[in-house]
């Protein structure tokens, strides 16, 4: 049996905010259909837009092993999602300080993870992040707002909902 176990202030953290997907939660929800389909419904009520940015859209359906298989992945994320938010010019500004913010810690960050970080920054503080990939958002940058814990019989699986905001 699985379940998700959400933190006491997962919903009020989340309400009448955009909430960007990264690429592990259409992974997971693939994995896992019921459970993140009644956590989308159960958002989506709760006056929460899900979003997500086309760089992501291409990390979770590239690799299909065909055409048909790309269709599917690419309208399950978009079966999920309210919109693409847009890789405004003025949004990616802050890659380069989100790079020099990174130092050594962003060596094995992803571009993708990288323009989740800087959409984040722009749009903040209306917009939080649902990632599955906690370490690629450091603490030192990025603020742990709230979190989900994926119950199953295998393993724990911990998601963290981030804001954007940088100490220095």
């Amino acid at each position: 049996m699985m379940d998700i176990i959400k933190a006491p202030n997962f919903l009020s953290q989340t309400k009448n905010k955009h909430l960007l997907l990264d690429t592990s939660i259409f992974i997971d929800g693939l994995i896992n259909p019921s459970e993140f389909q009644k956590l989308f419904d159960e958002l989506k009520d709760n006056k929460c837009a899900l979003v997500t940015i086309v760089p992501v859209m291409v990390e979770f359906v590239k690799g299909a092993q065909n055409i048909q298989k790309f269709e599917i992945k690419k309208s399950y994320l978009e079966g999920i999602i309210d919109s693409y938010l847009p890789l405004r010019e003025e949004a990616l500004v802050n890659l380069e300080k989100l790079v020099k913010n990174y130092k050594e810690d962003g060596k094995s960050t992803s571009i993708v993870d990288f323009l989740l970080g800087s959409i984040l920054a722009f749009y903040a503080p209306h917009v939080l992040l649902l990632t599955k990939n906690i370490h690629d958002f450091p603490t030192n940058i990025f603020k742990l707002e709230s979190y989900f814990l994926l119950n199953h019989r295998k393993a724990l699986q911990v998601y963290g909902v981030y804001s954007y905001y940088n100490r220095k």
